[in-house]
């Protein structure tokens, strides 16, 4: 009897041990495919959060600012160069959804809604292209059907953590918001009240600073300095030469005067311009004493009739190096 009870308990115990074999390793097998899965997840998250950012391309002379957002949606603005390649204000937008494909190898543009922009992109429709590059700098995207290839330009390229702990000091840099245009010195007649005034001349200089669209925190991401448009220096020389010296004759009239010129050259900006600073101003009384002025712009010199003067300048620079 003892050596049957024996023999129970040792069949029980048995059974009990291979239970928890069993269950111990059912857990191990969930916990496997669990990580796997979401080591997949994390690995497909990350691809697709790399996606999401500003994206440029230039499609002639136009610029077309792309934003893949979080939510799957995207909106594009595009703007355009005109001749002397002074960006101006926005000529259209469309937006829609984006997607990936399962294996990540392509991505699909679905056209909502929009302007027809007479670009690839038609409201109402959709494209799918292959992911031919994907890095911290650009997107290239080829059309399945066709193989022709498109290259997006991150708008703020991305920095390796080693990069940018190094260049910050492990703290975040402070982000830059504006851009300033220095324009090149002008000199311009007074409006004479009678023929028997006297000849007197603006001499003066102006800084033209610029909010930028997007925010850097380097100064290499921002975009290309471009020269301020012609007509924007005409319409000052026009505006400079209608005034007459009474009213520019103290530092109060100088300031309304600016003042001016920022709202008059404002819509060239398209709303971005946010102030033109004074560099230089001086009244000349004839062309001998404004001189003095020009003498601080060399490369200038010659254009305003001091050509041996700036041939002595260039003959002093080359003897002194």
């Amino acid at each position: 009897m003892n050596f049957l009870l024996s023999l129970k308990k040792i069949y029980v115990v048995k059974n009990i041990i291979f239970i928890l074999i069993f269950a111990c390793g059912c857990f191990f097998f969930e916990s496997c495919s669990g990580d796997k899965g979401k080591t997949e997840k994390k690995f497909e998250d990350s691809f697709r959060i790399r996606m999401i950012d500003d994206w440029i391309f230039y499609h002639g002379r136009r610029i077309v600012v792309m934003s893949l957002k979080a939510n799957g949606k995207w909106v594009a603005q595009v703007r355009e160069q005109e001749k002397f390649s002074r960006i101006v204000g926005k000529k259209g937008e469309q937006q829609g959804t984006w997607k990936l494909s399962d294996d990540e190898k392509s991505l699909e543009i679905i056209v909502d809604k929009g302007d027809d922009l007479d670009m690839e992109w038609t409201p109402g429709e959709s494209y799918k292209y292959i992911i031919s590059l994907l890095d911290d700098s650009k997107l290239v995207l080829a059309w399945e059907d066709s193989g022709k290839k498109i290259e997006w330009i991150r708008l703020r390229a991305k920095k390796t953590p080693e990069a940018s702990s190094s260049e910050s000091g492990d703290s975040k840099a402070p982000l830059i918001t504006t851009k300033t245009t220095k324009m090149a010195p002008l000199i311009v007649n007074f409006r004479k009240r009678s023929p028997y005034s006297k000849d007197r001349y603006i001499c003066t200089s102006f800084t033209i600073v610029e909010e930028l669209e997007t925010p850097v925190s380097d100064p290499a991401e921002m975009e290309q300095k471009i020269p301020v448009h012609p007509v924007i220096r005409d319409n000052i020389l026009v505006y400079l030469s209608s005034l007459e010296y009474r009213e520019l004759n103290t530092f109060k009239k100088v300031r309304l005067v600016t003042k001016e010129l920022s709202k008059m050259i404002s819509p060239y900006f398209a709303g971005r311009l946010k102030d033109v600073k004074l560099d230089h101003i001086i009244v000349a009384g004839s062309k001998g004493s404004f001189e003095e002025f020009i003498i601080q712009y060399p490369e200038q010199m010659a254009r305003f009739g001091f050509e041996s003067q700036a041939e002595e300048l260039v003959a002093a620079e080359k003897e002194s190096q």
